[in-house]
């Protein structure tokens, strides 16, 4: 795990990371297949993307966004992982819209989880559908994407996206699989906050109690950032 000592320190050495692995991949295959995820941790890194510190080095045009997990929400509301990337990131890049991948939320959640896999297939187009990069965040219970501890999801073999009813939040969610996370050739995981820290202490003493958390269950290049 990289520790760093504030919020604006790990949001600027996620920013370099992305920038490194976005330029890589361009240069082994001419593009950049990347999921950005919600929720409050990432929101700078996407601020200092925008900037032409950062923004002026990636080739936007050959790069593909999808999102990690959405909450089946409309994109323009204020809970909508997209509305937030957008309002950070997209919106003051030179990217083109059909490089934007974002989750629908306009048929039903089992449908539009079929149709987002259908893209995300078509997108990697190889046999193993792997991301060059998958941003991950984890919440104080464990959770990363939508993989919440307890949740059928989490034994979904097959699947690359699926959706998944949060009983206590009463919402449907769609969200990548641990089939789909665990392809992907790098795994960069933002983790703020103090309410987080009993949870990277059992992970990065790899505790096992009981069952794993969704967090413990990743697999793969995984890069932690934590602060």
């Amino acid at each position: 795990m990289l520790h760093y000592n504030s919020y604006e320190s790990l949001s600027t050495a996620a920013a370099h990371f992305f920038t490194v692995a976005c330029q890589r991949s361009i240069a082994a295959h001419d593009k950049f297949t990347v999921a950005l995820s919600g929720g409050n941790t990432p929101k700078r890194l996407y601020e200092l993307l925008a900037m032409p510190e950062f923004s002026n080095n990636i080739n936007w045009k050959k790069v593909f966004i999808f999102f990690s997990d959405e909450r089946y929400v409309s994109h323009n509301d204020a809970d909508s992982n997209f509305n937030m990337a957008a309002k950070a990131l997209l919106e003051h890049i030179s990217i083109p819209k059909k490089n934007i991948f974002a989750i629908p939320v306009s048929s039903t959640p089992a449908k539009d989880a079929i149709a987002y896999e259908a893209a995300v297939k078509k997108i990697t187009s190889d046999s193993k559908f792997a991301l060059d990069l998958v941003l991950l965040g984890m919440g104080a219970d464990g959770h990363t994407a939508s993989l919440f501890p307890g949740t059928e999801i989490l034994n979904e073999k097959r699947r690359l996206l699926k959706e998944v009813f949060l009983k206590d939040k009463n919402m449907y969610r769609i969200s990548f699989t641990l089939p789909l996370i665990n392809r992907a050739k790098q795994i960069l995981l933002l983790v703020s906050g103090e309410e987080k820290k009993p949870v990277l202490k059992k992970v990065a003493a790899n505790q096992k109690t009981g069952k794993l958390l969704p967090v413990q269950l990743l697999k793969g290049d995984i890069t932690w950032m934590v602060c």
